[in-house]
Order: structure tokens, then sequence, then C-alpha cells
């Protein structure tokens, strides 16, 4: 089911187009993808900071790789592409 079938009366819909929208969550989930390539480097590269800032990072890498994944399946949703990862 694509999103104007399983959201027929919305008005945000009518307002923006379903291929800017789905752009614009991309363009999120660059932005995700970059974060995660951060943490990652940042991860690899802890010595000298203390403990809990490791399982700090891991968590917050942790939430950046899942709001990836969202955005990518609503770009699917959306537009019925699979977007690339990095």
């Amino acid at each position: 089911m694509d999103y104007n079938t399983k959201f027929p009366q919305s008005q945000y819909i009518e307002i923006m187009d379903i291929n800017f929208i789905a752009a614009e969550i991309a363009k999120n989930n660059k932005g995700e993808q970059e974060a995660i390539e951060f943490y990652y480097r940042l991860l690899s590269d802890t010595q000298g900071l203390p403990p809990e800032f490791c399982a700090d990072i891991r968590e917050i890498l942790s939430d950046e790789m899942n709001h990836s994944k969202v955005l990518s399946e609503w770009v699917t949703k959306l537009t019925g592409v699979v977007p690339a990862t990095t």
C-alpha cells in the first residue's frame, strides 16, 4: 500500500509532492549515514576516553543505525526504490 492510499485525506500530501518528500527523507538519511561513519571512526580511536564514553558512543551509533533503517524503509514505501547504503 503506498502513502497516498494509506493516507488519502492527508493535507500534507496535497501540499507537497511525494517525490519531494522522499528526496527530503533521503537527504536526512544521508546525514544519518554520515553520522554512522563519524561514530565508527570515533569508536575506533577511543584511547584515553572514559569507558562510559565508549558505551555512550555505541548507544548513539545504534540509534543512528536504527534511524537510517527507518528512513530507508520510508523512501522505499513512498517511491518503491530501495536506497543504496554506504
